[in-house]
Order: structure tokens, then sequence, then C-alpha cells
């Protein structure tokens, strides 16, 4: 696997996992039941980056509107979304009780953002990565949340978190190979 390609994969692995855990500490902050939520949150979270990572790899060689651009601008998109919602808490304070309420919450903060970044995980990764293109993504994650919980959250508002995410995203975006 290509240097360029496995940084890539790193990034992108770090962005999903700030995702879930920012994610996860946002709602199940407020949330009355916690092994519910998390239920929800974590199921929702794999589902929504197994449906990204799903869509596989780009076509080799198409150009235009096949080379597989439009998932990072998804990505980003989503990433821009769900900080403009973690925003929104600032203004207005915490999120409804209702279940109604809590369910857009989750699909803006989590599950959207994720399946985009499945999304671009899924351009990146090679073929034949195997373990290692998947190792890489991991341990992206694994930086992610020490990253998160020792200097993010602590520091600063979720939408900088978010913000974060974007600059992951952005800088994956920049050493990508296509798979």
């Amino acid at each position: 696997m290509r240097p360029r390609r496995g940084v890539a994969l790193f990034l992108l692995g770090m962005a999903v996992a700030v995702v879930v855990e920012a994610g996860m500490g946002l709602l199940l902050f407020v949330s009355p039941g916690f092994l519910p939520a998390l239920t929800a949150v974590l199921a929702l979270a794999l589902g929504s980056l197994g449906a990204g990572l799903a869509l596989g790899p780009s076509p080799v060689g198409t150009g235009g509107a096949g080379d597989g651009r439009w998932r990072w601008f998804l990505a980003v998109g989503s990433l821009l979304v769900a900080a403009a919602v973690s925003l929104g808490w600032s203004f207005q304070g915490p999120i409804p009780d209702g279940a109604l309420g809590r369910g857009v919450h989750l699909a803006l903060l989590v599950a959207l953002p994720l399946y985009g970044l499945g999304a671009c995980l899924a351009d990146v990764m090679p073929r034949r990565s195997g373990a290692r293109g998947a190792a890489l993504a991991l341990a992206g994650g694994a930086v992610g949340v020490v990253l998160l919980a020792v200097a993010l959250l602590p520091r600063f508002e979720p939408v900088s978190v978010y913000s974060f995410c974007i600059l992951c995203l952005a800088s994956a975006a920049l050493v990508r190979e296509p798979a």
C-alpha cells in the first residue's frame, strides 16, 4: 500500500472515531437511559458507516462525475450540517426530550457524517489492502478517540470538534490516491 493512501486511511479513521465519540458524548450526556441510548447510537453509527463502505471504491479512470469526488463533498457537507446542529445548541440549549428530537439529532450528528466518511473510506481503501488498510483506519480511530477525550472536548465547543473532522477529511483528500 502506498504511504499517501495510508495517511488518508489514518486521517479518515480518526475523523470516524471523533464523530462517534462526540455524538455519543453529546447525546448520552442528556439522555435518561444510558444503555438504550448507547445501543441506539452504536447500532446507527456502525450501520451508517457500513452503508457508506458498501458503496465500494470509485471506478478507476472514469474521470468527471464518476471519479468519487461526490463522496468527499457528501462527507464535508454532512460534517458541516453536524457542526451547525452542534452550534445551535449554544443558542437553544439541550435537545428536546422526545424520541423524534433525539432521533433527528442522532441522524444529523452521527448517522449522516458516518455515511459520508464511510463512502470516503471506501474510495481510498484499496481493493486488496485487506487487514493492513483496515488496521490503518482503526489506528487513526484509536488516536482520534484519545485526542477527542484528552484535547478536544475539554477545551473546545462541539462545533470545533466537527470542524476538526472537516480538517482531517480535507487533509485526507489532499493526500489520497483513489483505490
